[in-house]
């Protein structure tokens, strides 16, 4: 690789729950931001674009910002890279390696992790690839701890997803516990009753549908005050595909065994 006197750096940070002490804030987004800018202007750089992916593992490369970062190298518009510190980069032994060690010197790119001491235009770089092996079993190793806590709150009772099942409310006192949303569970005793009565699911479906009762995705986003993103879903949910699961497409589906 050419050494190059002018460069117009990319500033890459990275934040996600894999980091325990995410909250803290050497590891704040704002602090990443503010220790690159930082450093490109001690050394009298010019800064591209400043790239930023919250809330993304380093375990995965297809994150946003990531991938408009390597656009943006394909088009130009940066020719250096800086992250924090390898980890920032990425968690996944092999394929940061191949960033660092092939991609980025084959688009040219010079790349620093600076609390590492990495930088590709140093012959130096030998201890990278251990941190690298590091960086990965410490994303793999939080990932145990997570799931196992997971699995002992399950076994507790707790509720452990985002999103609760369609007439149910997270309780405002414990988030962990569900209480009947009895705005939805009218409906859902609704449908069991026509169920019992002998209607058939494609029917149930199709009253639910003409007297415009909103899906449990839909009646979901309502509740939140917020903009259903699949706009087919504005009414009652959608066309009965299969009875063996909820289908919370634009038009009811019914769900049973």
């Amino acid at each position: 690789m050419k050494a190059q006197h002018t460069y117009d750096a990319a500033l890459y940070c990275r934040l996600s729950r894999d980091d325990n002490n995410g909250s803290a804030e050497s590891m704040s987004i704002s602090n990443q931001r503010q220790l690159l800018e930082s450093y490109v202007k001690e050394k009298g750089w010019n800064i591209g674009e400043v790239y930023v992916d919250d809330g993304f593992s380093g375990t995965t490369f297809e994150r946003p910002d990531f991938q408009r970062m390597v656009g943006d190298i394909h088009k130009g518009k940066v020719n250096m890279v800086i992250t924090k510190d390898l980890s920032r980069l990425g968690r996944n032994y092999v394929t940061t390696g191949q960033y660092t060690d092939f991609l980025f010197p084959e688009w040219g790119v010079r790349y620093i992790a600076i609390n590492d001491n990495f930088d590709s235009d140093n012959m130096d770089n030998d201890i990278a690839p251990f941190k690298n092996i590091l960086n990965e079993m410490y994303a793999k190793d939080i990932s145990k701890k997570v799931r196992s806590s997971r699995v002992m709150s399950a076994k507790q009772g707790k509720f452990m997803g985002s999103k609760p099942p369609y007439g149910y409310i997270k309780s405002p006192q414990d988030r962990y516990k569900l209480v009947v949303d009895e705005q939805a569970a009218k409906i859902v005793r609704r449908i069991f009753t026509l169920f019992s009565d002998g209607d058939s699911a494609r029917h149930i479906s199709s009253i639910l549908n003409n007297e415009g009762i909103p899906c449990p995705r839909a009646y979901h986003y309502s509740q939140m005050g917020k903009v259903n993103p699949n706009r087919n879903e504005s009414n009652a949910g959608a066309v009965l595909q299969s009875c063996s699961y909820w289908q919370t497409g634009p038009i009811w589906g019914i769900w049973y065994k």
